[in-house]
């Protein structure tokens, strides 16, 4: 089976929810964790999607990361690439999509990250969240890759050597041959990237319909709203859409992203009370070797013990108080803390604390399933369980994919991915829902 697209993304998560649009449209899709020598894995997929977990890294080794990746690529032979982008633009999108034409070259490439489902659209070549310019959200105050512009074209300038060019909204809904006339016109003129405006789903099936029949298909870049109108222009050879094996046993969630959407849906997985809350306290992690262990052993004993009694567990981070959190989801405590930003060393021990811990709960205890939520996290949990990779499956909801655990000590287990900022103020309950069908079958 060759290859017929390759996946770069620079987190799990986003590898896993652009990765699934592809699966549900019959494309065999594997998220393989060990990229460097893809091996037997890349001859089983249609689809190869890879992490390189860059998010958080200084340009130039992002930029480093993405090249080998696409070289892994090159060297499997895989025809085109899916550059991921975050829909809120964190990270080294310039770095990383310069390293890769330098293994990949393209006329020209366009770069679309609106993801409707989620409210992130780009209008006039700004970025906005809800309406609102992403660098006056929590996205600007990101403690690892804070946006601190909206304005794409602007933003990319300062990160790419290659020329900016920006197709608008206007240009993308008249009548065909306007836009296709602009792509002509920048495909002669230069090797560049095209900003494209998008704000609902047929804007993002317009542009996936002009880069197929323009011949753009060597490098995109896009969120996963671009793949899911992209995944549908391509055929694919149908695929048995692989389910979980019916769980009986309790689910683990792992949290760790401080996205303040993600800390909102810890609150209702509280308030609700069905699903036993776990916490670490940052301060104990990361004050040395024996506080880490002392810490992890506590947690640990708390965890296993709530999962015996048949009760889903929740495993996240905390800095506050008890006291302070339950004023907070009071809504006494005034405006929710911001996210301390972390250096890069503390945010991987803390993903180590959580991948360690619930490799721990796995070997104490049998589990139903796992949903993981924050890019850091997904990997250290996949990489602490020993496993291979993801198969994908489908969607619990837009942006909150499922797949299986390939290899390792694991495997075949139910897993579900979330980013930080997606999904409901209820989506740990909806994917709780999701694998507790899967148990009744």
């Amino acid at each position: 089976m060759p290859v017929r697209l390759g996946v770069i993304a620079d987190d799990l998560t986003g590898a896993n929810d652009t990765g699934v649009q592809f699966a549900r449209q019959g494309a065999r899709t594997i998220v393989p964790l060990d990229w460097h020598d893809l091996g037997s894995l890349g001859g089983r997929a249609d689809v190869l999607v890879l992490s390189t977990n860059s998010r958080g890294l200084p340009p130039g080794a992002a930029a480093q990361r993405a090249k080998v990746a696409a070289q892994a690529l090159r060297k499997a032979r895989v025809p085109a690439i899916y550059k991921k982008i975050d829909s809120t633009f964190r990270g080294n999108v310039g770095a990383e999509l310069d390293a890769i034409l330098d293994v990949y070259p393209a006329p020209l490439v366009i770069i679309a990250p609106s993801f409707p489902p989620a409210d992130r659209a780009v209008l006039d070549g700004t970025l906005t969240v809800g309406g609102i310019p992403v660098h006056r959200t929590a996205i600007g105050r990101d403690p690892v890759a804070p946006v601190r512009q909206s304005h794409l074209p602007t933003l990319l300038r300062g990160q790419i050597r290659r020329n900016i060019h920006h197709l608008p909204l206007d240009t993308l809904r008249a009548r065909w041959p306007r836009a296709a006339r602009c792509i002509q016109a920048w495909c002669s003129s230069d090797e560049g990237l095209v900003v494209a405006d998008a704000s609902t789903p047929n804007d993002l099936h317009r542009l996936a319909r002009l880069i197929t029949e323009r011949g753009l298909l060597g490098v995109v870049a896009g969120s996963a709203g671009l793949a899911a109108a992209l995944s549908q222009t391509m055929p694919w050879r149908r695929q048995p859409t692989p389910r979980p094996t019916p769980a009986v046993h309790p689910v683990l969630l792992v949290v760790g992203s401080p996205n303040p959407t993600s800390l909102a849906q810890v609150a209702v997985v509280e308030d609700r009370g069905s699903t036993a809350v776990i916490r670490g306290e940052i301060r104990d992690v990361l004050a040395g070797p024996e506080r880490f262990r002392r810490e992890l052993e506590r947690v640990l004993g708390k965890t296993v013990a709530e999962l015996r009694t048949g009760r889903d567990a929740m495993i996240t981070l905390a800095q506050e108080s008890d006291g302070r959190r339950a004023s907070a989801r009071r809504g006494t405590s005034g405006r929710r803390k911001r996210p301390t930003a972390l250096s890069p060393s503390a945010s991987a021990t803390l993903s180590e604390f959580l991948g360690r811990w619930a490799r721990d709960v796995g070997r104490a205890t049998r589990l139903g399933g796992l949903v993981l939520c924050g890019g850091d996290i997904a990997v250290a949990t996949c990489r602490a369980l020993g496993a291979d990779g993801i198969i994908l499956g489908g969607e619990v909801e837009p942006g909150v994919p499922w797949g299986r655990l390939v290899g390792g000590e694991r495997p075949k287990l139910p897993v579900i991915t979330k980013a930080g900022g997606f999904g409901r103020p209820d989506v740990f309950h909806a994917a709780l829902r999701f694998l507790q069908r899967r148990r009744s079958r």
